[in-house]
């Protein structure tokens, strides 16, 4: 049966070992910030374009009248 002082040690190691993968996950969680921003940012223009092509193409049938 393990005692209270052996469950704190492998707490102990368990921390230790954890460390290095919550620094990491810190970095990983600000590049998918940046990704998402990124992201957002080349959909949010893509769709102003395909807005103003949908005007450009309307305005051309209406003129050629199709």
């Amino acid at each position: 049966m393990l005692t209270k002082t052996d469950l704190q040690q492998i707490g102990e190691v368990i921390d230790i070992k954890l460390e290095p993968v919550k620094k990491d996950l810190k970095v990983l969680k600000k590049d998918v910030k940046y990704l998402k921003k990124s992201v957002d940012l080349v959909v949010k223009k893509y769709d102003e374009g395909d807005v103003s092509l949908g005007k450009r193409v309307s305005r051309i049938e209406e003129h050629l009248q199709i």
